[in-house]
């Protein structure tokens, strides 16, 4: 157990190392990168480090009582502040609470670590309350701040935090992690978290609904514009399925203009490329990138109230539309 468990990022691994060891640790980390891949699981191995008393500082054992509470969330020097239960930021009451341990000594560990997830979600009011604490820190404090996005949180607070940025996860790191399915592999964009946390039959499922409705619309003809429409409808049924399947529609869209760039590894939907290659070849490259376009018209419109079924009409239209030059078809 150690640092050599965690996937991927091995450069900032390396790096964390190299200051723990060297007893250089910065009072103030932030882990920016898109969700899954590992940053609060890896800000959870550094806190265990800190307090680690077998193998510490540099690696962690994972089986003293230190590393175990850790890891369950009841080692009192160790405390995550994360967004309460019904509300939407994290409140100035919260990081008022952690303050006032700060100058206090560890109860049972060597460092006292606050853990920030998501730290983006700070408010205004938190975020200068929390700024204090990271000016003059003591000695054996240390926080860690998770962000997706640096960029939404206060310029003052990321001058005082290091920040690391973690990258996605390789398709064969996710293949190390035992996940089997290709299309899972490949859908989980780098986060192992999506990975092991995806509802594959059902996302597969969107997926086909999805297919139906483009190939519904690229074979449209006067005589089959009825069955184009209830691919429409079926598509917008619900709000919450809406936005799902909007975000489908575009992966699909992204592998089959892959595949007319001469792309295939860029595939997500690997596991039915013949099926995908059909459509590429049924219309030029620039029809599916005006596809492609309408998409994001749609995806910007789920931000205020809209038609979802004449959304999806015109998107069928639209798409009917590509195979008009298509030297392959004729209609």
């Amino acid at each position: 157990m150690g640092f050599d468990q965690f996937i991927g990022n091995r450069k900032i691994v390396g790096r964390i190392r190299t200051k723990l060891k060297q007893e250089r640790f910065p009072h103030g980390l932030m882990f920016a990168g898109p969700e899954g891949v590992g940053r609060r699981t890896f800000a959870l191995m550094v806190a265990k480090a800190l307090n680690c008393p077998l193998q510490g500082p540099e690696d962690f054992c994972g089986d003293c009582t230190h590393c175990r509470r850790i890891q369950s969330g009841t080692h009192p020097d160790v405390q995550t502040v994360t967004v309460e239960e019904e509300a939407t930021q994290i409140k100035i009451v919260q990081i008022r609470q952690l303050l006032s341990t700060l100058e206090m000594k560890p109860l049972e560990g060597r460092n006292k670590v606050f853990i920030i997830d998501p730290a983006n979600l700070l408010n205004q009011e938190s975020s200068n309350a929390l700024l204090k604490g990271l000016e003059e820190p003591p000695d054996n404090s240390f926080f860690m701040l998770m962000a997706v996005n640096v960029h939404e949180l206060l310029l003052t607070i990321r001058s005082r935090c290091q920040i690391y940025h973690f990258a996605p996860l390789t398709l064969d790191e996710i293949r190390s992690q035992g996940i089997t399915d290709e299309f899972a592999v490949r859908w989980s964009q780098g986060s192992i978290g999506r990975a092991r946390s995806a509802d594959i039959a059902a996302i597969k499922a969107q997926r086909e609904l999805v297919l139906d409705f483009i190939e519904a619309a690229v074979n449209a003809k006067d005589e089959t514009l009825r069955d184009m429409l209830s691919a429409s409808a079926d598509l917008s049924r619900t709000r919450q399925d809406f936005s799902g399947h909007l975000t489908m529609m575009a992966a699909v869209l992204g592998d089959i203009l892959y595949l007319t760039e001469g792309t295939p590894d860029n595939v997500i939907c690997a596991d039915i490329r013949p099926r995908l290659e059909r459509l590429a070849s049924s219309a030029p490259a620039e029809r599916w990138v005006r596809v492609s376009e309408f998409l994001r018209v749609m995806e910007n419109s789920l931000k205020g109230h809209i038609n979802r079924q004449m959304l999806t009409d015109a998107m069928a239209l639209v798409t009917a539309e590509i195979s008009d030059d298509n030297p392959v078809k004729s209609r």
